[in-house]
């Protein structure tokens, strides 16, 4: 076994030489973080970055465990009105409503809003588009890369102790950690974000969110929704993000809180979710929705609308791939074909929606 480890090292050593990806792993002896500043669907400097960080994770997990310290965002402010919240959730529980069980967006209307987007703009012509992969040294690479790793750590050449990869996708790995914004760019993030600052405060809903990127990606599905991701969650762990300006902007999503929940969490667990299941099997995105809410139970404590946003996500992921995929989006909109796809919340203006 140990003699293995030190052939693996051996061999990674020659071929750092001989290779730039090795190269760059090898000059990793603690992992920073990179940025990419452009489209680039195959990266391998950006990859051998990311496989880097990604060793960071479970230690990072570990302590929050047991620490208990998450840097979820808005988490002070949210304890300091527990008590108000409480007393309207039982209120609204009283009269028949329950937390995590009553939805706050209904996918089948959402589709036809987006249906009716794509329709507004006839010259343009949507596509599924690709995914960011992984590089083919990359993929070559998480074959025996955990090895030459931990064969690294064990000679002190790196910090880290390797995180098992498993062969998973890049986009899967990327949005479990909410890195897309970092490793996964698609150069149109500062034009959405410039779009949206245009909108009075608590008015871009769903559909304009996704209209502008559309826009600005030409009709790519999937850099249409990644950009949206990459805008909403371009620093997740920031502790004082409801200050974001940005944030300001989007109308609330939740359905169990005043306006003072985590909304943009909502905003962006729901474009995350969605495009991993817009991009997969459906029952591939719906285990990822439940594994991402067993997560969040984990870090942050029970938030029982979260996870039915998760699962929403999820749902309308894959009804999004069946509209371009079964040419839907062409057929036009009938009187039947509502879009009013945000439900009334029980706790704002009388459960009437704004």
């Amino acid at each position: 076994m140990w003699l293995w480890l030190v052939m693996i090292l051996l061999v990674g050593s020659s071929g750092v030489r001989a290779g730039e990806f090795k190269d760059w792993l090898k000059k990793l002896s603690v992992a920073q973080h990179y940025q990419q500043d452009g489209l680039k669907l195959v990266d391998p400097k950006g990859d051998a970055y990311l496989i880097r960080m990604l060793d960071t994770v479970p230690m990072k997990l570990l302590s929050t465990l047991v620490k208990g310290d998450y840097p979820q965002a808005e988490i002070d402010r949210e304890r300091e009105l527990k008590a108000l919240e409480a007393q309207q959730k039982q209120a609204v529980t009283a009269a028949g409503f329950k937390i995590g069980k009553t939805r706050p967006i209904d996918p089948d209307r959402l589709i036809n809003a987006f249906r009716q987007v794509i329709q507004q703009y006839p010259k343009i012509v949507p596509t599924l588009g690709e995914e960011h992969e992984w590089s083919p040294e990359a993929k070559r690479y998480l074959w025996y890369g955990f090895w030459h790793r931990l064969g690294r750590v064990i000679f002190r050449r790196q910090k880290e102790f390797p995180s098992p990869l498993f062969l998973r996708s890049k986009l899967f790995l990327l949005l479990a950690c909410g890195w897309t914004s970092r490793y996964a760019v698609t150069g149109q993030e500062k034009a959405l974000v410039a779009r949206l600052m245009q909108y009075p405060d608590r008015s871009v809903q769903i559909h304009d969110l996704f209209r502008e990127s559309y826009v600005l990606n030409h009709g790519n599905l999937y850099l249409t929704m990644l950009t949206a991701e990459n805008v909403l969650a371009g620093n997740p762990y920031r502790v004082d993000r409801q200050n974001d300006p940005l944030q300001k902007k989007l109308a609330y999503l939740r359905h169990d809180t005043c306006e003072f929940g985590d909304n943009y969490g909502a905003w962006y667990h729901f474009f995350g979710i969605a495009l991993y299941g817009m991009m997969r099997a459906p029952v591939v995105a719906r285990a990822v929705a439940e594994i991402e809410s067993l997560g969040s139970l984990a870090l942050e404590g029970p938030d029982k609308q979260e996870d039915y946003i998760n699962r929403i996500g999820a749902i309308f992921g894959r009804k999004l791939n069946r509209m371009f995929v079964n040419g839907d989006w062409r057929r036009p909109l009938t009187a039947a074909d509502r879009t009013d796809y945000m439900l009334p919340n029980p706790l704002l203006d009388g459960g009437k929606v704004r």
